[in-house]
């Protein structure tokens, strides 16, 4: 069974991930502390920003690039959130897996077991491309645990991936090491920093994701599922997004979800956060107050 778990390939390589990943952390712009939440799925590592006096915000992050994403975020969302940056379990990060998120319930029992551990009866929740997906997820499971939720181009659930995107998660894991093996999720002429696409690269090079047969991935929500989620929800996609059609998926929302607000956001693809951090700052703040 532990054969099976998301985890790194050797403990060399998880200690060279670790450092690219302190170094990502080091942009950190405000003060934070690390905690470490046990839940039945394991270990999970959280990155805490802002006062303790504050309402709560959780973010989730992307497939693969781990919490330290949110570094152009922070300051801002942490003025007046106390925000607590996840690194969701079988994913690269300091989080360790000891079982199985098998279906769609044990990834909303892992959070909620989270949210247990930090205290929190209720938050609002913010998560990107996977991260976004697991937020939506978790409102459908326990919308009396949520007040607000930002789902910012979340991987499938609202439509499937685009083939091109398909084939390049495929071929991700061979990519030769290299400082930028993602450019093709920004924007034209976006350059991220150098150091959070080490730690990406990295994470490619050391990490083994859970055998797909006995893990879940994201899903396509049916619009049945879509129509359930009736916490306010605010849906931002850039215009160029590349993993479908932000046009398609934004009228989709339109019509499906009930409270739904929509941003699309110009010259910005799929880490659309990190490309336009000020527009997209201001867009989640205004909507949670």
């Amino acid at each position: 069974m532990s054969s099976q778990l998301s985890s790194f390939k050797s403990p060399k390589g998880e200690a060279e991930y670790q450092l690219t990943y302190d170094a990502v952390l080091k942009l950190w712009p405000v003060p934070f502390e690390e905690i470490d939440i046990i839940t039945s799925f394991g270990t999970t590592h959280v990155i805490a920003s802002g006062s303790k006096g504050s309402p709560s915000l959780l973010v989730l992050h992307a497939c693969g690039v781990s919490s330290t994403m949110w570094f152009p975020n922070i300051s801002a969302l942490s003025s007046a959130y106390r925000v607590y940056a996840v690194d969701i379990i079988g994913e690269p990060g300091k989080s360790h897996q000891s079982r199985l998120l098998r279906d769609r319930e044990d990834c909303a029992n892992w959070l909620g077991e989270v949210m247990k551990g930090l205290g929190l009866k209720r938050t609002n929740i913010a998560g990107l491309s996977y991260g976004g997906w697991h937020t939506l997820n978790f409102s459908l499971f326990f919308p009396d645990k949520v007040n607000k939720i930002v789902a910012l181009a979340p991987g499938a659930s609202i439509l499937p991936f685009s083939w091109l995107v398909l084939l390049m998660l495929r071929l991700l894991p061979y990519v030769p090491f290299k400082p930028n093996p993602f450019k093709s999720f920004f924007n034209k002429g976006f350059h991220p920093n150098e150091l959070f696409s080490r730690q990406f690269a990295s994470g490619i090079k050391h990490f083994r994701y859970a055998d797909p047969q006995e893990s879940i991935f994201t899903n396509v929500f049916s619009e049945a599922e879509l129509s359930r989620i009736n916490v306010p929800t605010l849906f931002i996609v850039g215009e160029n997004e590349i993993i479908y059609d932000p046009i398609a998926a934004t009228e989709k929302v339109n019509r499906l979800i009930p409270n739904a607000e929509t941003k699309l956001v110009p010259n910005a693809s799929h880490l659309v956060s990190m490309e336009q951090p000020a527009l997209v700052n201001n867009h989640i703040l205004t909507f949670l107050e």
